[in-house]
């Protein structure tokens, strides 16, 4: 090894050494209750029945949601979609925003869940771009409900384009209720 490549050895070492060790000692937040462990794993134990139980109660009977018990015992959250993206848009509109607080404040109370966030859109435009903009939806949701205090490792992001349409994309009101999202709530299983 030359004179030169050792100092440049050194000088790397001394630089990743640098970035790794903070220079001032952080301030931690007061971390939440931590949840009851599931024996031999990591994660957090929960009582599925009741908490699919206290989910529907608080967000059943809003003009703005549907909760169903999905076959599999899974919660699907139906979120109607006249209101909640611009066509070709991405940000949620304020009455989904509405919506999506009402969510996580519910869903913040159960760490023990995992929400799969799906995106959907109308028909107009190819496939390709309708699919990409279900999933920049989606995740824009995941985005939202992470802002409001839902653990990102809790929330999962997919989008399924023009595939799944609820109402008929011929007409502009079947189109804006086709620009939508649900979700699906269940226990964590992994």
């Amino acid at each position: 090894m030359t004179r030169f490549q050792a100092l440049a050895l050194s000088a790397l070492i001394a630089l990743l050494s640098a970035c790794a060790t903070p220079s001032e000692p952080r301030q931690e937040a007061a971390s939440p209750p931590q949840p009851t462990r599931v024996p031999g794993g990591n994660l957090p134990k929960v009582d599925w029945s009741a908490e699919r139980a206290r989910i529907t109660r608080a967000l059943s009977g809003a003009n703005d949601l549907s909760v169903i018990t999905r076959n599999d015992g899974n919660l699907q959250l139906l979120i109607p979609g006249a209101e909640a993206f611009a066509r070709d848009g991405v940000e949620p509109r304020p009455n989904l925003k509405a919506t999506l607080d009402r969510i996580s404040t519910v869903l913040n109370e159960t760490p023990g869940t995992e929400i799969l966030v799906i995106g959907h859109t109308d028909g107009v435009g190819s496939e390709l771009h309708n699919m990409q903009l279900s999933i920049r939806r989606a995740e824009a949701v995941v985005e939202y409900m992470r802002v409001r205090g839902i653990a990102l490792t809790r929330l999962q992001a997919d989008g399924r384009g023009e595939t799944e349409p609820f109402a008929d994309n011929g007409t502009e009101a079947g189109r804006a209720k086709n620009r939508r999202v649900e979700m699906i709530v269940r226990p964590f299983t992994r």
